[in-house]
């Protein structure tokens, strides 16, 4: 007589299948998440590249802003006197000789107030620009140099002399001087 088996044909079989069944979803999981730290890796490094502006790319910019800032400050024109200012000194350490120029003021025009306040300070101004013409030697009058130094002078020691405000509002300062006529004799 044969010995039965107890088992049932399908128990047998069902085991063996479940196993595979969880080795199979393990096997899934794994590559799924092995997917899932590929795409995030991915993400970190783009926007890592996003967040960080190449150094060489910062620079160009700001050069750029420096090269249209630079272009502006020579190319616009301020606002100015309605009249230069003439004046006509003695050389210092020069029997005989004189200079004449006219110097005109240029200020932003956004300060409506400067224009009338230069205006009314014209003859301390004029003062201003004599005492500087006439502490001047002859060889510092005939370079491009020396003349740079005397209209960077007159503007500062303007500016020195001008309120910081008139009627509660800022009054502005001189940007540039010109010499719209330059004669020495």
């Amino acid at each position: 007589m044969p010995i039965e088996d107890d088992r049932k044909p399908e128990e047998s079989e069902e085991a063996p299948s479940s196993s595979k069944a969880v080795v199979k979803w393990a096997i899934v999981g794994v590559i799924l998440l092995l997917f899932i730290g590929i795409e995030v890796g991915i993400a970190l490094i783009f926007v890592n590249k996003l967040q960080q502006p190449d150094i060489a790319d910062v620079q160009k910019q700001e050069d750029e802003k420096r090269a249209a800032e630079q272009l502006k400050a020579q190319t616009e024109m301020g606002a100015t006197l309605a009249a230069p200012i003439d004046v006509t000194v003695n050389i210092s350490g020069e029997d005989g000789r004189y200079i004449k120029c006219g110097v005109q003021l240029e200020y932003d025009p956004i300060y409506t107030n400067l224009g009338t306040e230069l205006e009314l300070r014209k003859a301390r101004i004029k003062d201003i620009i004599l005492d500087i013409m006439s502490s001047k030697s002859m060889s510092d009058l005939m370079t491009n140099d020396g003349k740079k130094v005397i209209r960077d002078q007159i503007v500062r020691e303007v500016n020195e002399v001008l309120p910081q405000e008139v009627s509660g509002k800022p009054l502005g300062k001189i940007h540039r001087s010109y010499f719209d006529s330059f004669i020495i004799q």
